[in-house]
């Protein structure tokens, strides 16, 4: 296996323990730059912005795993921090979601009185109020710096060691993923309530695991429907497929038949008799991009869009007006998309496809909230609600054509990693290859390090070595000089507006080492042939020197001067 090496790194003291999930890489505060996050068991939160130190929030309890999405379903990202001793925290940049919006400065200060008196409670102010890390001397500079805030805190059950943030459900809203010690996974969807500006997670499933959980992913199937891929020990692991309608409050009395409750959850094993020990921890990493998968999906949306368009009298095209630029299509996906967006549900603003959540809320009067409303993402193209017959017609002609494109598409692969050095991708269920390696591998990752659009399968080990793989089984490997506690990969922006691939080492000497601009020309190594640079003039002077033969004595006469031109003497 070849050896590469890696000198672009930065580096940074933390104090503290850091848990195998305390840090990713994401756009914490939607400034077009990615950060990274890293929690430690000490309660304090790390943001690095390029190569400093941006913000530290102490303060918050045993970090045990962070994430970065669209938690609140508004378009823009925030900050989930997880507690081991039970506690969610969320922070939210209060930089302007609208530029238009003057007044956001004037009332931040009473935003975060409002949100200490609502979702906070009294018993845990003294731990989750913010530091004077948080706040600044003025709201002016605040706005200006986009330092994130707690804007809520909530209790969840105790010992999370993994979360995910993500539309597991196929209803346009991203949910929360929770991953416990005790082999539960649990889903929570943010409601909110408009006219109050008040929200809280609000419980919907909860699935018991046979062993302990690894790791949580999101996986797509061939038909694009989401599931989650729950890691289990001995390089197996559980499906989760949740539909909208068996999303339930947990304090709803809800009757399933049993029956159909277990046909959402499938167990697999991968048939390897040989990785059924128990005892082997397994990590799994799903929906992993390959350039021949994007290939076939931009065909079926492009069929899909031209069919719609040809079978939805709603949009009254003219047969005339398609032609070769495809202008027609992006009109009718735009209509598509813009009717979708505006059905909303009135009370809590989420996207419809599952079942409404209604939070418990009193009758006050409206207040201003730091998070943006709805009213501050309002559109243009926002189109008529009582179009139901159009909604109808096109929800047919969508799943005739998902059917058809079913039967010709493939699921995305995804990739496993057992602490004994065991690495597979699987798609489909089918085990496309394994690949057995001396370390114990304890972190499984994705990154493009060959800019090709395809995503590399990166694991590491306890010791430092990190293996990187692609989709073919060509690997490489990164010697990494120290004993890893945890471990990340994405792309950082190191300088403002470039982004480049980075690998990420928490060491047990209380380091951070990001090594970016982790790039490859190729996973495969080539030959080296002089000839392909040379300009034409210079290949017709070696034509002539070489002169008309055989390809056996072409090959000895340039093996001849290449030795000549290396080592040779005038």
């Amino acid at each position: 296996m070849r050896a590469v090496s890696f000198v672009k790194k930065l580096q940074w003291d933390l104090p503290g323990t850091v848990c195998r999930h305390g840090l990713t890489i994401g756009d914490v505060d939607n400034d077009g730059d990615n950060e990274l996050v890293v929690g430690t068991a000490e309660g304090e939160l790390y943001i690095f912005k390029g190569s400093e130190l941006w913000q530290k929030i102490p303060g918050l309890g045993l970090v045990t795993s962070v994430a970065i999405g669209d938690i609140f379903n508004y378009g823009r990202n925030a900050l989930v921090v997880i507690c081991g001793d039970g506690w969610a925290h969320i922070f939210y940049s209060p930089r302007s979601v609208n530029p238009s919006i003057s007044n956001a400065t004037s009332t931040l200060q009473s935003t975060k009185e409002t949100i200490d008196q609502d979702n906070i409670k009294s018993s845990v102010n003294t731990t989750s109020s913010p530091s004077s890390d948080q706040i600044d001397g003025t709201n002016e500079i605040g706005e200006l710096s986009g330092k994130m805030e707690c804007v809520h805190v909530q209790r969840i059950p105790t010992n999370t060691k993994v979360v995910l943030v993500a539309d597991v459900d196929k209803d346009g809203a991203n949910e929360m993923i929770l991953g416990l010690t005790d082999r539960v996974v649990r889903s929570y969807r943010w409601s909110s309530n408009l006219e109050l500006g008040r929200g809280k997670l609000v419980g919907l499933n909860k699935w018991e695991c046979a062993n302990q959980i690894g790791t949580v992913t999101l996986q797509h199937m061939a038909d694009g429907t989401p599931t989650l891929l729950v890691a289990q020990p001995g390089g197996t692991f559980m499906r989760i497929k949740c539909n909208p309608e068996d999303c339930h409050l947990e304090d709803e009395v809800h009757q399933t038949n049993n029956e159909t409750a277990a046909s959402c959850v499938d167990y697999q094993t991968l048939g390897i008799s040989r990785m059924r020990n128990q005892n082997i921890s397994t990590e799994i990493i799903g929906d992993l991009e390959s350039v021949i998968e994007k290939l076939d999906s931009s065909e079926v949306q492009h069929e899909r869009n031209v069919k719609s368009i040809t079978n939805n009298p709603q949009l009254e095209l003219r047969k005339d007006s398609l032609d070769a630029t495809g202008e027609q299509t992006s009109k009718a996906s735009k209509t598509s998309d813009d009717t979708e967006s505006s059905s909303t549900d009135q009370v809590d603003g989420n996207i419809l496809g599952g079942n409404v959540i209604l939070g418990d809320y009193d009758e006050n009067a409206e207040k201003d909230s730091l998070l943006p409303t709805y009213k501050d993402f309002s559109s243009e193209d926002n189109i008529d609600n009582n179009n139901t017959e159009g909604l109808k017609s096109k929800d047919k002609t969508n799943a005739d054509v998902n059917v058809d494109a079913s039967s010709s598409m493939h699921g995305k692969p995804y990739a496993l990693a057992t602490l004994d050095g065991t690495i597979m991708l699987v798609k489909d269920e089918i085990i496309l290859w394994s690949m057995q390696v001396a370390h114990q591998i304890f972190a499984l990752c994705r990154l493009d390090v060959t800019g090709d659009g395809s995503d590399e399968i990166i694991a590491c080990a306890w010791d430092g070595q990190t293996y990187i793989l692609d989709q073919q089984r060509n690997s490489v490997r990164f010697q990494f000089e120290e004993p890893v506690r945890a471990f990340c990969t994405g792309n950082y922006n190191v300088t403002p507006g470039i982004s480049t691939p980075c690998l990420v080492y928490n060491t047990f000497n209380n380091k951070i080492y990001l090594y970016y601009d982790v790039t490859l020309p190729s996973m495969v190594t080539k030959p080296l042939n002089p000839v392909e640079d040379l300009d034409p003039e210079e290949k017709k002077t070696l034509d002539d020197l070489l002169g008309n033969c055989s390809d056996t004595e072409r090959q000895q006469k340039m093996q001849q001067l290449t030795e000549w031109l290396l080592y040779g003497t005038s």
